[in-house]
């Protein structure tokens, strides 16, 4: 199995790339036959998208193989040559994505919300795959990240993140909610909060019990 955590703070050493590394090292510890990709985005470039539709286009991608073979495929691609060339490559081959990213304004910070503009590309080919078939959606998690105090709460951060990955065929299925309990230096100081969605991207509600209320009306 391959999975991929990718770190959404423009911040070499804040709360998320602590919390990141933690991750990294339990999955290590927990999957040791598995392979396991860290990309910090204050790490890597990966410019803005600026809309020139260029994307809706196929054009060719060379990669190799399982048998390490170089193929080249027309695939739907961003022709800017940066960084996220190397995560697409990443996320088409992956299993599962973890994404660690604090909440500014509710919402991504600048370097994440680069990457999932950059995710165009997959909704033209999204919109291809329709006519035969769609592929089974792949898990993701996402871990916020916060000081803690903003009454705004994170609603736009898990929509952007839910909404751009969906069309690169992963599902936000857990939400891991990580504010206020780690501090500047990495200390975790309480547990997350997990949250599970369903498939159509709400939170799962318990379920009732209905056994020990037979025979009462409407309160």
């Amino acid at each position: 199995m391959k999975r991929l955590i990718i770190v959404g703070s423009p911040r070499t050493s804040g709360r998320s790339a602590h919390l990141a590394e933690m991750l990294f090292e339990a999955n290590i510890d927990e999957h040791p036959e598995d392979e396991l990709f860290l990309v910090p985005l204050s790490e890597v470039e990966v410019g803005p998208c600026i809309a020139c539709n260029a994307c809706r286009k196929k054009s060719p991608v060379t990669f190799k193989d399982d048998a390490g073979n170089e193929v080249t495929e027309e695939r739907y691609r961003c022709v800017f040559d940066d960084d996220m060339q190397t995560l697409y490559d990443l996320i088409d081959e992956v299993d599962e994505i973890s994404v660690v990213c604090p909440v500014f304004f509710s919402g991504a910070p600048s370097q994440m919300k680069c990457l999932l503009d950059r995710l165009q590309p997959y909704f033209w080919r999204r919109l291809e795959m329709r006519k035969i078939g769609l592929p089974e959606k792949r898990p993701l998690k996402l871990h916020v990240i916060g000081e803690g105090g903003d009454p705004y709460g994170y609603d736009a951060l898990v929509s952007e993140v839910s909404a751009a990955f969906a069309t690169a065929d992963f599902r936000l299925e857990t939400i891991l909610d990580w504010v206020g309990k780690i501090t500047e230096d990495g200390e975790i100081t309480a547990e997350a909060k997990e949250i599970k969605l369903d498939k159509a991207g709400k939170k799962e509600r318990p379920k009732l019990d209905l056994s020990s209320k037979k025979g009462k009306g409407r309160g």
